[in-house]
């Protein structure tokens, strides 16, 4: 089964990185690993605690170095046990 359109691979890491976002829930910038933690939501763009990384607005870029949303990737914290 072929598709209508294929997508732009852009369109597909997106895609992808929307899926993982929702299942790790922190999303780390991976230019200068600020990490965007959804709980703390981020001040500096008076977002409020609880917005996850997929309901950020277009024009959120990272507080620390201006990168877009797109160069953010899951952040998975590592169990210290």
């Amino acid at each position: 089964m072929r598709p209508d359109r294929e997508e732009r691979i852009d369109e597909v890491l997106d895609r992808l990185n929307r899926k993982r976002s929702e299942e790790c829930g922190k999303m780390q910038c991976k230019v200068c690993w600020y990490v965007y933690d959804p709980d703390q939501g981020c001040e500096m763009f008076e977002i409020e605690p609880g917005t996850a990384f997929n309901d950020l607005p277009d024009y959120f870029t990272c507080p620390n170095c201006g990168s877009a949303k797109t160069m953010f990737i899951p952040f998975y914290e590592e169990d210290e046990s």
